[in-house]
């Protein structure tokens, strides 16, 4: 899937990239350029999804061009038969923090176990996300953390020591059934990432992690 505009002149590229970046767009991150010369047209081209992530960030917060762009993407993805396609990219930026953790009770009858949410939150680690989970099982508070990062292969990756009631929470947290009574090490991977980011105050904090080091790999 490509989204790129090919302007016909350097005038018009200067005037469409300073646009995108007075709307918090970073080029590398967002979007990649490329300068008519030459006699050759330039363009300018989103990155997928991280470009689109932007536009529907922008979407949410009510800016009308935004809106417009998604709307008309919306409709050549429809008519071209790829709808499924861009909605799979646009998802988790349309599901970022829209859904609070606080309170979430889950339980395994069949382990005795009865756990609830008592938040999730970020902090930043040396430039990486680490996910902080905090919940109560019998009246006794506890924690376990995740921090992210990067693979030499560009893979991004989480390693997390389960017990019978980390795993418990995670299940329920990810929507991942296959973690329900694993014990030991687990590795996660982008899809629980972006499982994580539906999460108020957690959303888009690893979501922009995300695209700023997929432009790290992509230089690499």
């Amino acid at each position: 899937m490509i989204v790129m505009y090919q302007p016909r002149s350097a005038n018009a590229f200067d005037a469409a990239v300073k646009a995108l970046k007075d709307a918090g767009f970073e080029e590398g991150v967002h979007f990649i350029a490329k300068r008519p010369e030459g006699g050759e047209r330039g363009y300018i081209r989103l990155r997928i999804p991280t470009g689109l992530w932007r536009l529907e960030e922008l979407r949410r917060l009510g800016v009308d061009w935004a809106d417009k762009a998604l709307k008309r993407l919306e409709e050549i993805a429809k008519a071209r038969g790829f709808s499924n396609l861009l909605e799979e990219y646009l998802r988790p930026a349309m599901e970022a923090e829209t859904v609070d953790p606080r309170g979430l009770v889950v339980d395994d009858a069949e382990r005795g176990l009865k756990a609830v949410v008592r938040g999730v939150r970020v902090d930043r680690e040396c430039g990486r996300p680490r996910v902080v989970v905090e919940y109560e099982v019998g009246g006794d508070e506890k924690s376990f953390s995740f921090i992210w990062g990067v693979t030499t292969t560009g893979k991004v990756i989480a390693g997390v020591k389960l017990n019978d009631e980390r795993a418990l929470v995670l299940t329920a947290l990810l929507a991942d059934k296959a973690i329900r009574g694993k014990k030991g090490h687990m590795t996660l991977y982008a899809k629980h990432l972006f499982a994580l980011a539906k999460y108020k105050g957690v959303g888009w904090g690893l979501l922009r992690w995300y695209a700023e080091v997929m432009r790290e790999s992509a230089e690499l």
